[in-house]
């Protein structure tokens, strides 16, 4: 069977997310080529560049096409400096008090830069004709001197020296628009270290008024315009970065603004976008929170007051966002900048003010570790999470129509890092156990069949134990457990009685801080093996099984990373068990078997994150297996779809939640597909991604 065609290419979402270059700070749209479709321009402030992104016109990008630009680069617009009909582009160069002007040559290429000196620290540039001569001018903040720069443009692409006004202390952004209704643009500038916004109006020759200020939030970082109460006056949104708040100042269309109104946000929120995302004639709002990886969006009710906010997943860090159609179907769309992942995201707008998000439920504090299962015998999958920042686990009752119930906890050993499944009393009934990482201990919790847990019984183990999994490892058709001690260094094996109970453990050597464990027959001979993953030591550790519930001395395998995760799976269909690892970093790992408990050397994909886990299946339904990872220093998994012999894709991307840490598949909703569920331990959540194939 071939790899499934749309929208088997992403079962989990749209791969959503386009590299930039380090720490993109700054984004712009506009139609650089001239083909009516929506581009991207970023600026790239640690290697001083603009990464131009070309739209193919249904909402994917083409690669970046990178130009060098000045120093320190923090924000990025457009305008048509020479008049020919051409969108150009302008950078604030911050590092070295300039701003840089590439022309663009029409066929979506631009000229080198040319550059003009302006204030201290310039932290943000706009465009207008500000003296009334058909040719756009520019003004930028000057970050450290309390000034402006005005630079008159000559209608050839080129600049006359700057002229300053002054502004408050350290202006952060600016705007542009005719807050007198008198036809010539005027400014309005925010002063982040005042927590003040200046309105400066033009007479009409270039020159402005003194300021008038008002005052805002705390720290405000970012301002916009639009007429929010519909009475054809411009109002302001000013982003106020440590009131974690924007302030709506509406305009009383003479140069005059009211009293600020507020609206909270997330955490602190950088810039703001304009835009009717509901397609009902009022302006609504969205902003970037960057510390909570997520997007705001406040819906406009016309008469100047919004909606509380709804949040959207971005990804790390997120620095800019702006709005447009990037995908042609009418509905408002927005690209964010994300600093911490080094890319952009697109959230396609639904067209009533709502965009994609994972379905998510709450779980406890910081979730790590997940499994599925049949707690209460209703043939519907349920959820189990362990919670290590509260000594818990969570049971989500599953409801069969792709949804879950609220969350049942129960008591738990301290810091539970690992959480599996199974009948280990044979009375048909699920049970659950833990691996509590803050002591020595296991923690099993007994089904009683309806969804409802009895009371944990601890057992013994090595130091903290980071990870469990179950096998029958002598035989005896009664399951037991193994635990990886990250403490010393050891597994620890606990052998079933049958009836709930298990033997004192018995310890094997490892290597250097084993981080998980993965239980299967490595070398055809019906007796379950071991292969740990070990963070310190750049090796896995191989333990054959003598089928007795013992383990031979552990073999090693070398790779050039600690390793966190390690999962199997015939990758290359000739009946041996193959391998994938994750460790401290973004390589995946892929080794193949030989069918003795032997492997070849390793090979590796890149999937630019950090990654924390691996689960294995069927995604796209070719009956060859397939790789997530869940990104765990981002907002996002990993899809790499196997080729059958070993080889892999290229990963694409699906937006989960804050920080994902773990990862399991199962089929949710009974459509014979596989599904995912996720844990994101920054927002204490579990998100549902349901697969979309055919």
């Amino acid at each position: 069977m071939q790899l499934c065609k749309s929208g088997c290419q992403t079962p989990f979402g749209p791969n959503n997310r386009y590299s930039t270059q380090i720490n993109p700070v700054s984004i712009i749209n506009g139609y650089f080529n001239n083909d009516t479709k929506l581009d991207l321009a970023i600026a790239n402030d640690v290697l001083g560049s603009v990464s131009i992104l070309f739209n193919n016109g249904d909402g994917t990008f083409q690669n970046q096409v990178v130009y060098a630009v000045g120093a320190f680069p923090v924000f990025v617009t457009v305008g048509d400096f020479n008049n020919d009909a051409k969108l150009d582009l302008v950078t604030a160069n911050q590092a070295e008090n300039t701003i840089s002007i590439l022309l663009n040559n029409g066929n979506g290429t631009f000229q080198n830069e040319k550059k003009y000196s302006v204030g201290t620290s310039p932290a943000c540039v706009t465009v207008g004709d500000f003296n009334n001569d058909t040719k756009l001018d520019l003004a930028t903040t000057n970050n450290d001197d309390r000034t402006i720069s005005i630079l008159f443009g000559k209608g050839d692409g080129t600049f006359e020296n700057e002229k300053k006004y002054e502004v408050g202390s350290h202006p952060q952004a600016l705007t542009v628009g005719d807050f007198n209704n008198d036809n010539k643009l005027d400014l309005a500038v925010v002063n982040s270290n005042e927590n003040s916004i200046s309105i400066l109006l033009n007479n009409g020759d270039g020159t402005f008024q003194h300021q008038k200020k008002y005052e805002v939030g705390s720290t405000p970082k970012a301002v916009a315009i639009g007429d929010f109460d519909n009475n054809n006056r411009l109002d302001l949104v000013i982003v106020n970065q440590d009131a974690n708040n924007i302030s709506i100042l509406l305009g009383n269309g003479d140069g005059t603004f009211q009293h600020q109104k507020t609206y909270r946000v997330g955490a602190y929120p950088q810039t703001v976008t304009v835009g009717d995302f509901n397609n009902d004639n009022h302006l609504d709002l969205a902003i970037n929170n960057q510390m909570r990886n997520t997007v705001s969006v406040l819906l406009g009710n016309g008469d100047g007051t919004f909606d509380n906010q709804k949040t959207y997943v971005a990804d790390a860090f997120p620095t800019s966002l702006i709005s447009g159609n990037f995908n042609e179907d009418t509905k408002l769309d927005l690209v964010v900048t994300n600093g911490g992942s080094d890319n952009i995201i697109v959230l396609f707008g639904n067209g009533d003010g709502t965009f994609p998000n994972p379905t998510t439920y709450k779980a406890g504090k910081v979730p790590v570790s997940i499994a599925v299962g049949d707690f209460d015998n209703d043939t519907i999958l349920d959820l189990v999470t362990a919670n290590s920042g509260e000594d818990s686990i969570s049971i989500l009752l599953g409801g069969g129509d792709e949804t879950f119930q609220n969350q049942t906890k129960y008591r738990v050993g301290p810091q539970p890092q690992s959480v599996i499944i199974g009948d280990f009393n044979n009375d048909s009934k699920l049970d659950v156990i833990t691996a509590n990482h803050g002591n020595r201990s296991i923690s099993i919790l007994l089904g009683n069949g309806d969804g409802t847990f009895q009371k944990e019984k601890k057992y013994r183990v090595g130091p903290n134990p980071s990870y469990i999994a179950v096998g029958d490892f002598n035989n005896d058709t009664i399951l037991d457990v193994v635990t990886t001690n990250e403490g010393e260094n050891s597994v620890s094996i606990l052998i079933g009685y049958g009836n709930g109970t298990f033997q004192d453990q018995d310890m094997y050597e490892a290597s250097l801080y084993p981080k998980c464990v993965v239980v299967d027959d490595f070398n055809n001979d019906n007796k379950l093996d071991l292969i740990t993953a070990n963070s310190y030591s750049v090796s896995m550790s191989i333990l054959l099984g003598n089928g007795d519930g013992t383990f031979q001395r552990p073999m090693s395998y070398t790779v050039d990373s600690g390793l966190i995760f390690v999962a199997a799976a015939d990758f290359n269909n000739d009946t041996n068990l193959d391998l994938t690892a994750v460790g401290w970093g973004s390589t995946v790992y892929i080794v193949l078997g030989n069918g003795d408990g032997t492997f070849q050397e390793e090979k590796r994909y890149d999937i630019a994150d950090i990654a924390q886990s691996v689960a294995v299946g069927d995604f796209n339904n070719d009956m060859k297996f397939d790789i997530v990872v869940a990104n765990n220093y981002d907002t996002s998994i990993s899809i790499l779809f196997g080729n059958g012999d070993g080889t892999f894709h290229d990963p694409i991307k699906s937006t989960t939640g804050s920080h994902p840490y773990a990862v399991t598949a199962s089929d949710f909703n009974n459509d014979m597909k596989l599904d995912l569920a996720v844990t994101n331990d920054q927002d204490n959540n579990v998100a549902i991604l349901l697969n979309s194939c055919p």
